[in-house]
């Protein structure tokens, strides 16, 4: 073998070398188990997503039921622990409502009667589970509202922002598809 050919094949395999010992320092960086929970903020909205090596964790769309500046209530989308495929909406109300009638969830003019399951001290709370169809509309909905029964019996309606929905969603979808992708796993 020539000293050219030999001074090639030493370039190349240091080149090689170098390569490898990047690809295994870079892994070993990026598998340090700092990859903690991530909190997002999308104006009304705010996306709380766990650690990636929490398998069993999902992703939690939340925001605060406002009214006249005054704290009402919050609701939450996230996936079902049974099934992580399907979402589900919780809706925390205030203690000062008429439990028999259940609430209403209004997207747009279609309003979805949904019973309440417990009450708190922190409020009474009520889940449904969201298809394709309700998390579509909520997509495009220009107003949200939840109609409750006051003490005295008339309804009222209390709005829900729609302001940074259409975004935390967005991001929602895309953490929990690579939090659920194969590939993901493979290099997390």
């Amino acid at each position: 073998m020539n000293d050219n050919l030999r001074m090639q094949l030493t370039r190349g395999a240091i080149a090689v070398g170098i390569f490898v010992a990047g690809l295994v320092v870079g892994w070993a960086i990026r598998n340090d188990g700092s990859n903690p929970a991530r909190i997002s903020v999308y104006k009304d909205w705010q996306l709380s997503c766990p650690a990636d090596e929490d398998k069993k964790g999902s992703c939690v769309l939340a925001t605060t039921i406002v009214d006249q500046g005054q704290r009402l209530g919050q609701v939450s989308i996230g996936t079902e622990a049974s099934d992580l495929s399907k979402h589900a909406m919780v809706v925390n109300l205030p203690l000062t409502v008429l439990i028999p009638p259940g609430f209403g969830i209004q997207i747009g003019s279609d309003t979805k009667s949904i019973p309440y399951s417990t009450c708190l001290p922190s409020g009474c709370v009520g889940t449904f589970t969201m298809d394709d169809k309700v998390l579509d509309e909520l997509d495009s909905a220009s107003s949200v509202g939840t109609t409750v029964t006051a003490p005295d019996g008339r309804s009222v309606t209390l709005p829900i922002s729609v302001q940074g929905y259409k975004e935390a969603a967005k991001a929602m979808r895309s953490a929990e598809a690579r939090r659920r992708s194969w590939w993901w796993r493979l290099w997390s």
